[in-house]
């Protein structure tokens, strides 16, 4: 695995609450199985298949940061596109979105999905802001670009990621309007 993946996880694993913000894609720490690997190899195509399923591993093996005893606290926010986005065919997007769903019910995960219309302040693109249960250690924000890995943590820095995580919280629909279009999207209500 990349250095620099190596070392976000490293710091995912620390972190108290993790405030993802993804444009395109489901949040790693939320995506199946089958919807990772369709994510990974539409993304790394020259990937070796080893490389593929070290990939998937890794990010199957993250997800249990969710369900340890004390679990870190996710508050994930996506643009409609993310879900409305056929990853992996129809099926493989439907089990994505069905998980979601089950995701949306324990009480640590928040998930909001920003309905698709009219810009907002996420549209430049993802970012992770992470904090720690140590108060010593600093907060900081993980960007994954095609130039390469980026992790923030000047105070300017992190105030900004956190103001526009605070946008684009209120231009999200609500847990529980975002749980309905999940509900929607997976076919399972009209």
């Amino acid at each position: 695995m990349p250095e620099e993946y190596t070392a976000y996880t490293g710091f995912e694993a620390e972190a108290r609450t993790v405030r993802n913000y993804e444009s395109l894609f489901i949040p790693g720490l939320a995506q199946t199985e089958s919807y990772a690997h369709a994510v990974i190899k539409g993304v790394w195509a020259a990937a070796t298949g080893k490389e593929m399923e070290q990939r998937v591993q890794a990010r199957m093996e993250r997800q249990a940061l969710l369900t340890k005893d004390q679990p870190i606290q996710l508050w994930a926010i996506v643009d409609e596109a993310a879900i409305r986005r056929t990853v992996g065919g129809p099926t493989v997007m439907r089990e994505q979105v069905r998980h979601l769903l089950q995701l949306t019910e324990a009480p640590h995960i928040t998930f909001q999905v920003i309905p698709g219309k009219g810009a907002h302040a996420g549209m430049p693109g993802s970012f992770v802001h992470m904090d720690f249960p140590d108060p010593a250690d600093p907060e900081l924000v993980y960007l994954d670009t095609p130039a390469g890995d980026l992790f923030l943590e000047s105070e300017a820095e992190i105030r900004r990621y956190k103001s526009m995580f605070e946008h684009l919280q209120a231009v999200a629909l609500g847990p529980n309007d975002s749980a309905d279009l999940l509900a929607m999207v997976a076919g399972t209500r009209d």
